[in-house]
C-alpha cells in the first residue's frame, strides 16, 4: 500500500527506483532480510523440506524452522492442548538449536524435528470425531529479529493413544 502511494506522488517514480535500486545494489539484504525473521512450518509424512504448512498430521510430524538469524539460538518448543478437545494442558517441550545460518528468508531451513504425541496426546481426553486433537504449538526463540514467539494450531489424527483417556 504505501508502495503505491509512493508511486502516485510528484516524486513516487523516482523513490520508488531508488528503493528498488537500493534492493538490487545490496546482497547484503536479500542474504539477511530486515523485519520479522522466522517462520515455523508443520510437516506430515513424507517428510519434505520444502516451506509448505500441512494443518493435519498424523501422530508423528515434523516443525520445520525456517529464516532464523545466526548465532547462539534456541528455540523452545511447547505442545499444548488446545480447545475444542480436552484440556488446555502441557503436552510437550523441546529446545532446538536454529542459529546454524544467517537469515536467508522463507525457504531457508535451520533446523527440522521429528516429533510424536501418541505417548502423551490422551490426556486431553476423547478426540473430535473428525478431526481427531487439537493441539497448540509455541515457538519461543529469543533473538529472532521481529517477534520472538511464533504459534501454530493444528490437529493431530490417527493416534493410539498409550495413555488412556
Amino acid at each position: 500500500m504505501k508502495i503505491s502511494r509512493l508511486a502516485r506522488s510528484a516524486g513516487g517514480t523516482l523513490a520508488l527506483a531508488a528503493c528498488f535500486g537500493l534492493v538490487f545494489a545490496s546482497p547484503a539484504v536479500a542474504a539477511d532480510p530486515p523485519g520479522n525473521n522466522g517462520t515455523i512450518k508443520l510437516d506430515r509424512l513424507l517428510f519434505d523440506t520444502t516451506p509448505g504448512n500441512q494443518p493435519h498430521v498424523g501422530c508423528e510430524f515434523q516443525v520445520d524452522f525456517y529464516g532464523f538469524d545466526q548465532g547462539n539460538l534456541n528455540a523452545t518448543v511447547n505442545f499444548d492442548g488446545q480447545a475444542p478437545t480436552g484440556r488446555t494442558i502441557p503436552l510437550l517441550t523441546d529446545t532446538v538449536f536454529i542459529g546454524e545460518d544467517a537469515a536467508g528468508g522463507g525457504t531457508d531451513l535451520d533446523a527440522e524435528v521429528t516429533y510424536d504425541l501418541a505417548g502423551v496426546i490422551g490426556q486431553l481426553g476423547a478426540p473430535h470425531p473428525i478431526q481427531g486433537y487439537h493441539v497448540k504449538l509455541t515457538v519461543n526463540a529469543p533473538g529472532s529479529i521481529g517477534a520472538d514467539t511464533k504459534y501454530k494450531v493444528f490437529w493431530v489424527t490417527g493416534c493410539v493413544p498409550s495413555y488412556p483417556y
